[in-house]
């Protein structure tokens, strides 16, 4: 099958862009021709400037619009014409910016790979806009109904979704993935924690300081840019970015840091993957529901993390057993295993159609 990935950035470095460079190389496997399709930075970059001049205030009083010019909008006007033209049997989209589109195709199977809910991060987040929530929300409820499958990252916020969000058949459970390491992480007398991602609201940088300045062992951050913000309790030691994930096995724990509200208490962390895959026992915080699901996970609260941390550390007997538990569950989160839906979710459309045109 000829299947179209719709990314908002070309070779973005980060999670999201190791799910799509798994999609394709787990979908290329199977047979299927597979292109990668991106808006054009510059179209991008002159989305603002454009939105905001003078032509565009006009434009609206003129025709009447209550509203400015939307960047979904703005990205679908490319890529829709870009996706015609290429006859795709399938179109996956994987953020919503360019999921947008999905609302404007037809004659092909559309597939909404859905990290988390856009609106209800842009509601949680730094310096909300009610306003701009509302359109967003309105043009996320157009792509659930649109798409024809919508893939959610974790069965807890599968449930949240439905619960909340949007209830239909038509969503399911894809996990994230990783690939298991050739090399693992092994006991040391002096621990080293490690804590790799980003650093914006969803995974709340002045806990991760905090931790930092309490912890009895040192926490090494990495990521794309430093996030040392002179408003922190403590400087982060930050180590800069890695381009592969081999420097995890050089450590002994990884940490996840995340915010309280109920989004992010139901979502899932691509951390867990990428530490176990590594045999990484995991810190996580006590409100994050993924993290009791897997048995080489531990708890904390910001009162007790110097404890937790110990528990995990200190006793040899202890962190293998979690370590070796953190290797099977990388094994079980394999790529070829958590995209295995997706490949049987195709076989049935392949079939279907063939029996349509049979028919």
């Amino acid at each position: 099958m000829r299947i179209a990935l719709l990314e908002m950035y070309a070779g973005d470095p980060m999670s999201t862009g190791e799910r799509c460079r798994a999609l394709v190389r787990f979908l290329a496997a199977k047979g299927h021709e597979v292109d990668v399709l991106a808006p054009s930075p510059e179209r991008l970059n002159d989305f603002h400037r454009f939105r905001f001049s003078v032509w565009s205030r006009l434009k609206r009083r003129a025709l009447g619009r209550r509203r400015l010019p939307h960047l979904w909008d703005y990205v679908a006007d490319e890529m829709e014409p870009r996706v015609r033209s290429g006859g795709y049997d399938v179109v996956m989209a994987r953020l919503q910016p360019v999921a947008y589109t999905l609302t404007r195709l037809d004659g092909c199977l559309r597939i909404f790979d859905c990290a988390n809910i856009g609106f209800l991060e842009s509601y949680h987040g730094w310096n909300a806009d009610m306003s701009e929530i509302e359109i967003e929300y309105e043009k996320e409820m157009a792509i659930f109904r649109s798409a024809d499958h919508v893939f959610l990252h974790h069965e807890i916020l599968t449930r949240f979704f439905r619960t909340h969000v949007f209830d239909d058949d038509k969503v399911r459970t894809v996990r994230m993935g990783c690939y298991p390491a050739t090399r693992t992480a092994s006991f040391s007398r002096a621990p080293r924690i490690v804590y790799a991602g980003s650093y914006e609201y969803i995974q709340d940088p002045y806990l991760l300081s905090l931790l930092t300045k309490a912890s009895p062992y040192p926490i090494e951050c990495y990521g794309k840019k430093d996030p040392n913000y002179p408003f922190l309790p403590a400087r982060l030691a930050y180590k800069g970015y890695a381009p592969e994930m081999s420097f995890l096995a050089d450590y002994h724990v990884g940490l996840i840091t995340v915010s309280r509200d109920r989004l992010r208490r139901h979502s899932p962390s691509t951390k867990f993957a990428y530490y176990f895959a590594h045999g990484l026992p995991v810190l996580f915080p006590e409100w994050m529901k993924e993290g009791y699901t897997y048995e080489a996970a531990v708890p904390y609260t910001e009162e007790n993390f110097v404890e937790q941390a110990r528990s995990v550390c200190e006793s040899e007997d202890t962190w293998r057993r979690l370590s070796e538990a953190a290797i099977a569950i990388g094994r079980e989160l394999d790529w070829e295993k958590t995209l295995a839906p997706l490949e049987q979710l195709l076989q049935a459309e392949r079939e279907t159609t063939t029996a349509r045109r049979r028919g």
